[in-house]
């Protein structure tokens, strides 16, 4: 599938600030990819394989079924003339009888132009030793291959495209995504979850907590209302769980229920809890853990 990537050569300000976070995201992948383009060579190079490899047994295919379609003496051209016309519909034949993606057959109108300047008679019959060679290539070696090349790339060092464009995109406060999202807050004193505290701790409290802290059970209750997957939901109770207790005291829903918020924005959730994130009356424990 061809990846087409969204951006913006304006210089000016933006006509549409609404934008701006798509073309900044649009612009990563692109610096992305590019960088990725050394690492990714043998891959490639293998897909490219595997991709001609496809083309050529459909190919046989379809020159297998012209030479058996010509007569053996009269009306050559005229039969000639008339598989070419047809030869969407010998496409279709095939796909159905061998079981072949479309996506496989190579460009009709280019197809159908290259046959006009070929002698069909002199086209060979299909070899079942020689597609069956491919299909055990395709299936076995490739698979093979595959491991073999991600082996390879794994152990071999780091390679990135470097310099240009690529210095300096991440740059201070400009940083992609710096200040959004899980990101938020991140150069302030105060503890950005303080902001809405006073609402969770409203919803906090009517959890009937003991001790100071709700139970997993009560708090799952609350944080599926927000309809966000499990698989989501679990990962931020592993985040706002700080002392992996199996409990949240009040700094810890408070903490819940922002990264709650940051996914429902749209921002992907941190790997790790970021410093700024920590409750804090939590950051002395997790710096000595």
């Amino acid at each position: 599938v061809v990846r087409v990537y969204i951006g913006s050569f304006w210089a000016q300000p933006l006509l549409v600030p609404d934008n701006r976070k798509l073309f900044e995201a649009e612009e990563q992948d692109l610096f992305l990819d590019i960088q990725s383009l050394p690492r990714n060579a043998a891959l490639r190079k293998l897909n490219d394989l595997i991709k001609r490899a496809r083309l050529a047994k459909v190919q046989a295919y379809i020159i297998s079924s012209l030479k058996k379609e010509m007569p053996s003496v009269f009306g050559k051209e005229a039969k000639k003339k008339e598989l070419i016309s047809n030869l969407g519909e010998i496409y279709q034949k095939i796909e159905k009888e061998h079981q072949i993606s479309p996506g496989d057959f190579p460009k009709l109108e280019k197809m159908q132009e290259l046959l006009n300047g070929q002698d069909f008679t002199k086209f060979s019959a299909l070899k079942p030793k020689l597609l069956e060679t491919v299909e055990d290539m395709l299936a076995n070696d490739i698979a093979r291959l595959m491991a073999m090349v991600r082996q390879e790339e794994s152990a071999m060092p780091s390679q990135t495209v470097k310099g240009g464009a690529f210095e300096g995109t991440m740059s201070g406060p400009f940083g992609h995504g710096y200040g959004e999202g899980a990101s938020e807050g991140i150069d302030e004193l105060e503890w950005v979850v303080v902001r809405d505290k006073p609402t969770y701790d409203e919803i906090f409290y009517t959890l009937s907590p003991i001790n100071g802290k709700v139970s997993g059970a009560a708090a799952k209750k609350e944080m599926l209302k927000s309809k966000l997957p499990n698989t989501v939901l679990g990962k931020i109770w592993k985040l706002a769980d700080v002392d992996k207790d199996g409990f949240l005291d009040d700094e810890e829903f408070a903490l819940a229920n922002h990264l709650i918020k940051v996914k429902l924005e749209g921002h992907e959730l941190p790997a790790s809890l970021p410093e700024h994130l920590v409750p804090p009356s939590k950051r002395g424990t997790v710096m000595q853990a």
